[in-house]
C-alpha cells in the first residue's frame, strides 16, 4: 500500500490508521471525521457490553467500524459497504488494525428486500454514496452501477447471530428502507439504532416526507434520543413531534444523530465525549 492511501487518526484518544483512495474528500478528511466520531462512541459506549455484536450499515471506510472495535474487545461487528472501492479501502482498515477476527466486512447494500439496486458510488466523495431509485432528484445526471442487496434479517441470520446490540445505519434518506428489512431482528434482539435524521436527504434521495418518517420511526420506538454533544442525550417524544422538527428545519440545519431503542437505561451510563 502506497503511504498516500492511508492515514493516521485518533478516535477516542487511540491512534488507527485508515485506508482509502487519495482522490476521496471524505479520506483526505479522515482526521476530522474520526474526530466527529465523539458522539457515537460515547453512545456506543454507553450501550455495547464488551463481548456484544454491532452491525454497520453504511460502513465507509471504516472510522464508526474501528470505534465499535474499541469497545468490543470480546465482540462482533459487522460492516457493510455497498461501494466496491469503498468496501475494499474498509478491508484495508480493518486488515491495517488487526481486526479481522473481530470484523466481517459485506459488500452489499440493505434494504427492504433481498436482489440488486442501483447505487451511485461517488468516486470524489464516498460519504454521499447512496441507492438510485424514481424518488432520487437528478438521477438522470448520475452514472449509477448495480449492486446486490440483501436485508439486515437476512445479514443476522447468514452470520449466525444470537444477539444484536446496536445497528448504526449511515444510508443517505433511506433509513426506512432498512429498518423495514429488520423487522425479525428487531423483534428479537430489540437492539438499539444510530442513525441520522435528515430532511435533506430524505427529499432528495428518497422523496419522503420528513414529517411521516419521524412519526413513524417515533411510532416504531418506545425511546428515541437525540445526540446533543456534551449534553445529556435529549429525549424526543411523540407529543415533541412538532417542534423537534421545526428546530430540525429551522435551527440545526436538516442534521439530527438519534438513538432508536425500547428502553433509555443507557443513558444513564452515557458519559459525555472525551470522558468529561
Amino acid at each position: 500500500m502506497k503511504p498516500r492511501d492511508m492515514r493516521r487518526v485518533t478516535l477516542a484518544g487511540r491512534s488507527w490508521r485508515v485506508a482509502g483512495d487519495p482522490a476521496d474528500s471524505y479520506f483526505q478528511a479522515a482526521s476530522a471525521h474520526a474526530r466527529g466520531m465523539a458522539e457515537i462512541h460515547a453512545v456506543a459506549a454507553a450501550i455495547l457490553p464488551p463481548d456484544g455484536v454491532a452491525m454497520d450499515v453504511g460502513a465507509n471506510i471504516g472510522l464508526s467500524v474501528l470505534a465499535f472495535a474499541d469497545l468490543l474487545p470480546r465482540g462482533r461487528v459487522i460492516a457493510v459497504e455497498p461501494a466496491p472501492r469503498t468496501a475494499e479501502a474498509l478491508r484495508r482498515t480493518i486488515a491495517l488494525n488487526g481486526l479481522e477476527e473481530r470484523v466481517a466486512v459485506e459488500a452489499v447494500a440493505v434494504s427492504a428486500a433481498p436482489g440488486e439496486a442501483a447505487f451511485n458510488a461517488d468516486a470524489g466523495h464516498s460519504a454521499g454514496s447512496k441507492l438510485v431509485t424514481a424518488g432520487t432528484m437528478d438521477r438522470a445526471a448520475l452514472r449509477p452501477i448495480t449492486v446486490p442487496v440483501t436485508t439486515l434479517d437476512a445479514l443476522a441470520a447468514a452470520h449466525g447471530l444470537e444477539r444484536l446490540d446496536l445497528v448504526k445505519v449511515d444510508v443517505e434518506g433511506f433509513e426506512g428502507d432498512v429498518l423495514d428489512g429488520a423487522r425479525e431482528t428487531i423483534a428479537r434482539f430489540r437492539p438499539a439504532f444510530l442513525l441520522e435524521f435528515n430532511a435533506w436527504t430524505l427529499l432528495c434521495n428518497r422523496n419522503a416526507n420528513p414529517r411521516a418518517v419521524l412519526e413513524d420511526w417515533l411510532g416504531r420506538f418506545p425511546c428515541v434520543h437525540a445526540f446533543r454533544g456534551a449534553a445529556r442525550p435529549e429525549r424526543v417524544r411523540r407529543e415533541d413531534a412538532l417542534a423537534f422538527l421545526h428546530d430540525h428545519l429551522v435551527k440545526r440545519r436538516c442534521a439530527d444523530d438519534l438513538v432508536l431503542g425500547f428502553d433509555d437505561a443507557w443513558v444513564e451510563r452515557w458519559r459525555p465525549p472525551g470522558g468529561g
